[in-house]
């Protein structure tokens, strides 16, 4: 058995225990309230709330970082170009590019942002400066609607992939009625999050519903499966797997 390390568990989520992305953080007046559910350095995911008229000033970070807004809207400024965006939709600002949040109604987002940080990289602005793609198969700079990145397919499970390392990956799916993945386990822990219709996600021996805007960790090692078998079924994916102990590298 491999020894484990702790830092891939998602904080603020109880695994196998549905939730609302908007209750794992309590809104304040006049806040911006962040919960860093994975941090590593090459791969983080954050839960965000923004009160009305607050937001983020002109940023540059070195990794491809996708927002996606889980209720209400904000105006982004990517590269000097603004775009609204609302709940449902999502934009991907490339590593090395300048961009600023400003929320126009109370606001909730999801940021996933990957690549590798390095010191002064970056640093004067404008689209691609990398060169790399750390987040794939989606226009930067762009407004997107998450659930519409990928169809439904007659009696079969299609997916997309925008992240792909060893330790990380997330996927979009779309399971037609009676389709799914599953029963397997994984040595990483895996968020569900759903994003159209309603899933069936079993857990060891534990059956749960899983409906739009709700989101459950799957932990590792335990046996699960997720289908649509109430409904057609859109969702996206997280894992996040252990990293090598000292010994193992």
């Amino acid at each position: 058995m491999e020894k484990r390390t702790e830092e891939f568990h998602f904080n603020g989520m109880i695994p196998g225990r549905p939730v609302y992305l908007e209750q794992l953080i309590t809104a304040y007046p006049h806040q911006v309230i962040s919960l860093q559910m994975i941090d590593r350095d090459k791969e983080s995911v954050q839960v965000f709330f923004f009160d009305q008229e607050e937001g983020i000033s002109t940023d540059i970070q070195d990794q491809d970082i996708l927002y996606v807004v889980t209720s209400g809207n904000a105006l982004f400024t990517v590269d000097h170009k603004e775009s609204e965006l609302k709940a449902g939709e999502c934009m991907l600002v490339p590593s090395g590019c300048p961009h600023s949040i400003y929320a126009y109604t109370a606001l909730r987002l999801l940021q996933i942002s990957v690549g590798v940080t390095t010191a002064g990289h970056g640093k004067r602005g404008g689209l691609n400066m990398s060169g790399k793609d750390y987040i794939k198969n989606v226009d930067k700079a762009c407004v997107h609607t998450l659930s519409q990145l990928i169809g439904y397919q007659d009696n079969k499970v299609a997916s997309i992939t925008l992240v792909q390392r060893d330790l990380f990956t997330t996927t979009i799916m779309a399971m037609d009625k009676g389709t799914g993945v599953g029963p397997h386990a994984c040595e990483g822990d895996a968020m569900v999050i759903a994003l159209e219709g309603e899933g069936d996600v079993m857990i060891g021996e534990e059956l749960h519903l899983l409906k739009q805007g709700e989101c459950i960790v799957m932990p590792a090692d335990i046996p699960h499966r997720v289908r649509g078998e109430r409904d057609r079924f859109k969702m996206m994916l997280i894992v996040s797997k252990p990293e090598l102990s000292n010994q193992e590298k």
